[in-house]
């Protein structure tokens, strides 16, 4: 019960970072923004290693595995999300990132001899990916091609979460804080530096209210809370069950529109909420053996 509350607080958080990052960029460039969440995550999730009495490691090989999650668990996929959602429109963004759990499943059985291939796993794909499509409606694909950079580039993201999931599946050994602290560190370090060479921060206009509300957020709770919950879900649900989240936050992101910007509440969303639920029973629950 409480893998399956923090996996739907997870989803709820990061179907609110869309909104949040929409509103970043429209004072901050991508990179900057991405830098300055990464930068509040880190300091968050270094206060919570310290409260815990942990430590980062201090082994090479550790190091080795923090890298490669902060690099395609969180610097590479949030600066192309932030790139991409300039030129993409949302529900197409959505539908693009639904690959990510599509390749997962496709590949868990190749990287973990305990995750399987099956008819349920594939029946489960098929219902995700009709509920985005009813989610958004046909409508969403009439943009697919007209800027194409920009929809490569949250494949791309869609891509890197896929292979993280994957990835830490096998590779994460150590605490979850100490994971997402660490990775986060490496992530921050690097796209610091990216930031101040391409966007040259200091130089450019103070962001609006907005977006530095919309950067404190992100940093706070899709970032440090969000990557916190994520390192420790994948090694408890596996990689098949962890990627479903992918096609649930776009339905949260629908929901949360409803909520707080007080949009209608289209009979699509309830049938797209009901597929993707189904979706995630077929790739989550296996019936009962009699």
């Amino acid at each position: 019960m409480k893998n399956i509350l923090l996996w739907i607080l997870l989803a709820t958080i990061w179907g609110s970072s869309y909104l949040a990052i929409k509103i970043g960029v429209e004072s901050i460039d991508p990179l900057s923004l991405v830098a300055m969440r990464m930068m509040i995550g880190t300091i968050i999730l270094l206060v919570i290693l310290r409260a815990q009495s942990l430590s980062l490691p201090r082994d090479l090989a550790s190091w080795g595995v923090l890298t490669v999650s902060g690099l395609f668990g969180s610097i590479i996929p949030f600066s192309l999300i932030s790139f991409g959602e300039l030129h993409v429109e949302s529900g197409l963004a959505a539908l693009l990132m639904g690959i990510s759990p599509v390749v997962t499943i496709l590949l868990a059985p190749l990287a973990h001899k305990d995750e399987k291939l099956t008819k349920r796993s594939l029946i489960g794909i098929g219902f995700g990916i009709l509920g985005l499509l009813v989610l958004f409606g046909p409508a969403a694909l009439n943009g697919f091609g007209s800027h194409i950079m920009g929809q490569l580039a949250v494949l791309g993201a869609a891509l890197c979460y896929a292979f993280t999931t994957l990835y830490l599946r096998k590779y994460a050994n150590l605490p979850a804080v100490t994971m997402s602290a660490g990775s986060m560190l490496i992530g921050t370090i690097i796209i610091v530096i990216a930031a101040f060479i391409i966007d040259a921060p200091l130089s450019s206009d103070l962001p609006s209210f907005n977006s530095l509300s919309a950067a404190i957020y992100l940093g706070i709770f899709p970032t440090a809370l969000a990557t916190w919950i994520y390192f420790y879900l994948v090694p408890q649900l596996g990689a098949a069950r962890m990627s479903q989240i992918n096609f649930m936050v776009p339905v949260v992101g629908a929901l949360l529109g409803i909520v707080f910007l007080n949009e209608a509440l289209g009979f699509n969303a309830l049938i797209a909420l009901l597929l993707i639920l189904t979706a995630i029973y077929f790739v989550s629950f296996k019936p009962k053996v009699k």
